[in-house]
């Protein structure tokens, strides 16, 4: 096999992978991912002791209403003005821009990218 095959396997492997999900459905495996990567360092994904605490626990947080979990005493009072009950609607208007949806949060974290929020929204569903 030449140098030149895989340089070109690999090019069709990357322009093909998001053909994978072109259908819009969301992928909760990469949004466990994306989480991780930009979310896991400020809020826990599961109900055991110790873990981040910057921010709240996201174990049942759709269903919930912003600023209410009561293990969190760190909530801003502008989140604890928001309101909403957490949907995915409501979550993906929230991420885009968190900062400017809720202004006095303290929550820096943007996910600007369509496909990429929804696939965190997907695996923050998962948790239950």
């Amino acid at each position: 096999m030449s140098v030149t095959r895989p340089r070109l396997l690999a090019l069709v492997a990357v322009l093909v992978a998001p053909a994978v999900f072109a259908d819009g459905t969301p992928d909760a495996d990469n949004g466990k991912a994306v989480f991780a990567a930009k979310c896991g360092i400020c809020h826990a994904v599961t109900n055991e002791p110790g873990g981040p605490i910057a921010g709240p626990n996201m174990v049942g947080l759709i269903g919930r209403k912003a600023g209410t979990q009561q293990d969190f005493a760190m909530y801003t009072p502008a989140m604890k003005a928001y309101g909403v009950k957490w949907t995915p609607k409501t979550l993906s208007d929230f991420l885009v821009n968190p900062l400017t949806k809720v202004p006095g949060t303290t929550m820096p974290m943007m996910l600007p990218d369509d496909n990429e929020r929804a696939d965190v929204i997907a695996y923050l569903g998962t948790l239950k």
